[in-house]
């Protein structure tokens, strides 16, 4: 059986994954392998494990198999969905896609030292209009919250499950009547996990938009994900 872990780029998946993995003990799993993770060394605390089989595999599995997924929705498996200020989330998003995908290259290299604002202005106003990453902010949120059954999504906000992390855990596996065994692990702060990996636990800030995100991109942001951001009642 799988139980997606849902969201849109940034918005607090892999922080849910180490919740889980400290509260319960749970290894997840990601579509991406996260590559990412296991570069910085961090896979240990996030509980990943490679995804070595084919994902149909795993749900004709009668155990729980939690994975990591950012794209549209496209069947009726029971899914965990985190959302988060989409300004925050494009903002981080255009973040990491500037350290763990234009550095690659030699030319990556030097655009990013030599030219960083305006390359991180170029890919934040990108993600901002494209529906290339996995729909674009607006699209992702809606199909997976507002298309899909209750019955088999339970959706939390970042912020929420920042402040209050154990009990929208709980919540979540309550919701979709998932039952384990707790653990005693003491799962680390956003400030130590930032203190070890902060290329990839960058900030976590609530409300980072308003020093990183240039005015003209925060209308255009507005203007293309108002709705979205009004159903979650994130204020402009």
């Amino acid at each position: 059986m799988i139980v997606w872990i849902a969201s849109y780029p940034r918005s607090g998946n892999t922080f849910y994954r180490i919740l889980l993995h400290f509260m319960y003990g749970v290894k997840t799993f990601s579509l991406y392998n996260d590559i990412d993770i296991e570069q910085i060394g961090a896979s240990e605390v996030v509980g990943h494990e490679r995804l070595d089989v084919p994902i149909e595999m795993l749900s004709r599995d009668s155990n729980i198999y939690f994975v990591k997924t950012h794209e549209l929705p496209k069947d009726d498996r029971p899914a965990i969905y985190i959302v988060r200020d989409g300004r925050d989330a494009v903002v981080s998003f255009a973040h990491w896609k500037l350290y763990f995908q234009i550095k690659q290259s030699l030319l990556g290299r030097i655009k990013r030292f030599v030219l960083r604002e305006d390359v991180f202005k170029l890919i934040l106003k990108n993600i901002i209009l494209s529906d290339k990453h996995y729909g674009g902010w607006s699209q992702n949120v809606i199909a997976w919250t507002k298309k899909r059954s209750s019955n088999v999504t339970f959706s939390m906000r970042y912020e929420d499950l920042i402040q209050n992390p154990i009990q929208w855990v709980k919540s979540s596996l309550e919701s979709l009547n998932i039952n384990l065994q707790p653990a005693s692990g003491k799962f680390p702060s956003f400030d130590e996990l930032h203190e070890k990996w902060p290329e990839f636990f960058r900030k976590g800030k609530i409300g980072a938009w308003r020093e990183e995100m240039p005015s003209d991109l925060q209308s255009l942001f507005w203007k293309h994900h108002s709705q979205a951001m009004k159903i979650f009642d994130y204020s402009k």
